[in-house]
């Protein structure tokens, strides 16, 4: 039985869609609440190499949302756990890990991956990833959520990001007022759908996705 079938039976994908995930590399940066879900998503749909950048371990307040993650594992390096989880979730997968937080100064580990996706918390890093991005001539998707609100964006302009957020020096950060649970696994599939349009050569979104979990409301925002 073809682990695939239910997306190759998709007209969206089909058999050269998913041809073209086996044939993707894919860095995710940040392996935390969306990290975690974003790569296991795209572990399962057999993209055919994944990295993950991350310095942090885990810690016993992560395991509310960040779905690899088990008591078992405080104390250990997330990029570590997270590589070993993904592995018995999907053999074929090749992972790499890089234990590091992402910044100007190694952002050449980016090179050869075609799609960065940013699970990260910090402004800094997800300027690095623009720049990047921004001297390579790739796209990046920018995912954030804090409190019961996210974004999710397609950055396929260098301008695009700062345009929107440079007079940010964060996003309101979920250790000032919370996150639940559910927002950071709608984020992450958001963006985890962008992405797979984009690796298998649809169109993808151009407007920003804005979505609040409490409120039920979604919306996009022309940019």
């Amino acid at each position: 039985m073809d682990r695939y079938v239910r997306q190759r039976s998709l007209r969206q994908l089909g058999d050269a869609g998913q041809e073209k995930l086996k044939d993707s590399k894919v860095a995710i940066i940040g392996v935390g609440a969306l990290g975690t879900l974003t790569a296991e998503l795209l572990a399962r749909a057999g993209v055919g190499k994944i990295l993950l950048v991350d310095k942090d371990v885990v810690d016993m307040v992560n395991l509310q949302r960040q779905v690899l993650f088990e008591e078992k594992d405080i104390g250990q390096k997330k990029v570590l756990v997270a590589k070993e989880k993904l592995q018995r979730i999907n053999r074929n997968v090749e992972f790499e890990v890089i234990d590091d937080f992402l910044r100007d100064g190694n952002s050449v580990v980016l090179n050869e991956y075609g799609l960065i996706l940013d699970c990260t918390d910090n402004m800094n890093a997800r300027r690095s990833i623009n720049n990047f991005c921004a001297s390579s001539g790739k796209i990046w998707v920018h995912a954030a959520g804090s409190g019961v609100k996210g974004n999710v964006l397609v950055v396929d302009n260098p301008d695009l990001f700062e345009k929107i957020f440079g007079n940010s020096a964060s996003f309101d950060a979920c250790e000032e007022i919370g996150v639940i649970n559910s927002l950071t696994a709608m984020v992450s599939s958001l963006q985890v759908t962008e992405a797979l349009k984009i690796l298998t050569g649809n169109d993808y979104c151009k407007d920003l996705i804005r979505v609040d979990a409490w409120e039920n409301k979604y919306e996009l925002i022309s940019v």
